[in-house]
């Protein structure tokens, strides 16, 4: 690994961190009221925002992974430049308490970036292929997938009309364990060489296949040749699409046909 490589790897795995420990605060320490409506007190716009800012420069640093760089102090400054200034929809919080916990957050990856010696880098241990694509590479993806499988970025088969004929479902609950392992398996022996991963929130990735996540909502999974689509629903059910795919799904199921099509 790379030293631009490894500066980005430390980021992406400071903000995978530091978001899980900042969300699983705010879920335990919470204060704010319920009932009637859906409010945060002082202490939790000091908590959840933290866990917002830090996915916010995580999904921007994605963008950098598989990028060259001059230099590795001209990594360190770009990386440096994301934290100060990466956003989402998120982000946009009106409230000073708030903004100064994000800042504060903001401050605190900087910090980070800006401590990592030659010496440190070299311990970084690498990790899953992740890259977020750009909103360019977003929008033709999803083009792709509007004209050939009537994919609109919402929500697909079985959960609407207009779907292409050669699909299958089944109830995630139906799947045994060599069922999911069977599924990732022949996944990862059609990636070419990556999966592409497109969700409901619009955080498009390239990935490597272990980190396709059959328990995931909402999303689809494919490759570039698009060929086959599979697509996770909020309903706790799998679509699989494209004849060659539908065929392993079919020899899988063998004696279970009753299992396809069927609602959880």
């Amino acid at each position: 690994m790379t030293l631009p490589e490894a500066l980005i790897t430390a980021a992406r795995r400071y903000c995978k961190e530091h978001h899980l420990r900042r969300a699983n605060r705010y879920a335990k320490e919470r204060t704010g009221a319920n009932d009637p409506v859906y409010s945060y007190s002082d202490q939790d716009y000091n908590l959840f925002p933290r866990y917002q800012v830090l996915a916010a420069i995580l999904g921007e640093v994605e963008k950098l992974v598989g990028r060259t760089f001059p230099s590795p102090e001209a990594c360190r400054e770009t990386l440096v430049h994301t934290g100060l200034t990466a956003r989402s929809l998120f982000t946009e919080i009106d409230h000073p308490i708030a903004q100064a916990a994000m800042q504060e957050e903001r401050m605190n990856f900087v910090q980070y970036l800006q401590n990592l010696t030659p010496a440190s880098l070299a311990q970084v241990v690498p990790l899953p292929y992740r890259r977020r694509l750009n909103e360019e590479e977003s929008s033709m993806v999803r083009q792709q997938l509007l004209e050939r499988w009537n994919y609109n970025g919402g929500y697909w088969a079985p959960l609407t009309g207009n779907i292409p004929s050669n699909t299958l479902f089944v109830a995630r609950q139906a799947l045994t364990p060599a069922d999911r392992s069977a599924i990732a398996d022949y996944i990862c022996q059609h990636a070419a060489p990556h999966l592409l991963e497109i969700t409901a929130d619009e955080t498009d990735a390239e990935i490597t296949c272990s980190e396709l996540d059959l328990d995931s909502y909402e999303t689809v999974y494919c490759d570039k040749n698009y060929n086959w689509l599979l697509y996770t629903s909020h309903e706790s059910t799998l679509t699989f699409a494209g004849e060659q795919l539908l065929v392993f799904v079919r020899q899988l199921f063998a004696g279970r046909e009753a299992l396809l099509n069927q609602w959880p």
